[in-house]
């Protein structure tokens, strides 16, 4: 009757997915175990058989004490198990170690590193069918080498990633998230999180199609987000590529990342961001396909301490090229600042929705600075009818796109050609208060010479009528202006170019 008994308590608890297992803590006393120690001292807790490490309780690792995994394993963990690091666990097998679920229809519920070990680092391992995906609590530990996929599925929290940061610096590089059923990395908006992410790939991921990112992120603190030579390609067409909406600071690096087939490429929300966002390929993120939902390669949204340097993008394909919302600022190019990171040199054009080309949409009252791009012509008509701004909108802010920039291998096409015109430098330059500008005209023209401050506010008008061709000097006199930066543009019918000023009193 005993024997019976114990079998129906047995077979009850299988039936139920309660653990027969007590839970185990190693001993705190700086041991470094590897998982054969845990087999033996775990009482069950930990086993072996048929060649794969089980948990089959919460283990938890001791705040002074240390677990290494470095032969190759396969560590199967049981329905709702926890696996706890409070000290250190290091990970770095000749070829991998994989943590998955004993059955992968009923998940373990999460690795977790609390408050752990900084010394606590992942090399060539792999996490599979967790229900709440690995959690980093007050510890920055380093993943290289390392896949993490098919996570989070059942977890009805659209905001569960693969890998979940609260108060987290982790260094992950060259590593994959694919097929994770919600995002892949993602940190709350008001904690400090400052990951730096690095030549990984995240593939497919948000299977279960919730209006989330596959990179999730919010306030750095006053440390530095980096995400530098990824690649983010997207499938559920609710899932964007990055995006960020801080509560408190964010100071944010993307470069070198090529972002595909998402909803959305970048979105840069809210308020009290530095964003530096230069060399990526923002390429073809349309495929939820409604422009009023999505769809820009890169949207700024938030107010003027919203700031950021664009430079050197390539940004094509998309339903919206760059779209600017309330008072953002970023700066796609502004030839006054030396810092290479204001030269511009954005590649943007074949962005478009409902048969209209947009390739960059300031709908903000503010001027932006966009000088020196490329907007797959050197045709300013053409360049004009692809940026919404000022001219199409009284209330919105005008856009600075002049001088275009044109690269080396493009030839200009159509009635514009080089020659039409020179404008050469202004001398003296710095000045006080006084100088003079000089251009050659070649053929008839109607021209209008243009004074403008740093901000884009015009300051003088000092030419505006049709010209026969010929060398014209025109003085400017800027007693009635403040010392700073100014540009002088020359704008015929056909072309256009600007130089800057400098004016000191």
């Amino acid at each position: 009757m005993k024997k019976v008994l114990v079998l129906l308590v047995f077979m009850l608890s299988l039936l139920s997915g309660i653990n027969i297992f007590a839970d185990y803590t190693t001993p705190g006393t700086s041991v470094s175990w590897n998982l054969n120690d845990l087999v033996t001292n775990s009482g069950g807790a930990v086993t072996f058989s048929g060649g794969n490490y089980l948990i089959n309780s919460n283990l938890t690792v001791a705040s002074s004490d240390t677990i290494k995994i470095v032969n190759n394993a396969t560590v199967k963990i049981a329905l709702n198990v926890v696996f706890l690091v409070n000290g250190t666990l290091i990970v770095n097998p000749p070829d991998s170690v994989k943590f998955t679920s004993i059955d992968t229809t009923q998940k373990f519920t999460e690795l977790r590193l609390d408050a752990a070990s900084n010394s606590s680092s992942f090399n060539k391992f792999i996490y599979e069918y967790s229900f709440n995906g690995l959690r980093l609590l007050n510890v920055s530990p380093s993943f290289t080498n390392c896949t993490f996929r098919y996570n989070c599925n059942g977890n009805s929290s659209v905001t569960v990633p693969a890998l979940n940061l609260f108060n987290a610096n982790p260094v992950i590089t060259n590593c994959m998230f694919y097929r994770n059923h919600r995002g892949a990395i993602a940190g709350g908006s008001n904690i400090a999180n400052a990951p730096q992410i690095l030549n990984s790939q995240f593939i497919e991921n948000n299977l279960l199609n919730g209006n989330v990112p596959q990179i999730n992120l919010g306030q750095s603190g006053a440390g530095t987000t980096i995400i530098r030579g990824c690649t983010i390609i997207g499938s559920a067409v609710q899932s964007g590529g990055i995006a960020t909406l801080p509560i408190g600071t964010l100071n944010i690096v993307i470069e070198n990342n090529i972002i595909k087939r998402n909803r959305y490429g970048i979105a840069i929300t809210n308020t009290n961001t530095l964003a530096i966002i230069r060399n990526n390929i923002i390429d073809s993120n349309n495929i939820q396909g409604d422009p009023n939902l999505g769809g820009s390669g890169i949207n700024f949204n938030g107010n003027s301490t919203l700031t950021a340097l664009v430079s050197k993008n390539l940004i094509r394909g998309n339903l919206w090229g760059i779209t600017i919302q309330n008072t953002a600022k970023p700066i796609l190019g502004n030839l006054a600042v030396s810092d290479t990171n204001y030269i511009g040199q954005n590649h943007i054009y074949w962005n478009s929705n409902s048969g209209i080309f947009y390739d960059l949409y300031n709908n903000t009252p503010d001027s932006i600075k966009a000088e020196n791009n490329f907007w797959g012509t050197g045709i300013i008509d053409s360049i004009e009818a692809h940026i919404f701004h000022k001219p199409d909108n009284p209330a919105l802010g005008f856009v600075d796109y002049l001088p275009v920039y044109i690269p080396l291998q493009i030839s200009q096409t159509g009635s514009q050609l080089p020659g039409k015109f020179k404008l050469y430098d202004a001398y003296p330059n710095p000045f006080n208060p006084v100088t003079t500008i000089r251009f050659d005209i070649t053929n008839n023209s109607d021209v209008k010479l243009f004074v403008y401050d740093i901000t884009g506010k015009q300051t003088a008008l000092l030419v505006d009528q049709n010209l026969n061709p010929g060398k014209y000097s025109v003085n400017l006199n800027a007693s009635n202006l403040a010392s700073g930066i100014y540009f002088y543009r020359l704008q015929t019918n056909e072309f256009s170019a600007a130089k800057k000023l400098i004016l000191v009193k």
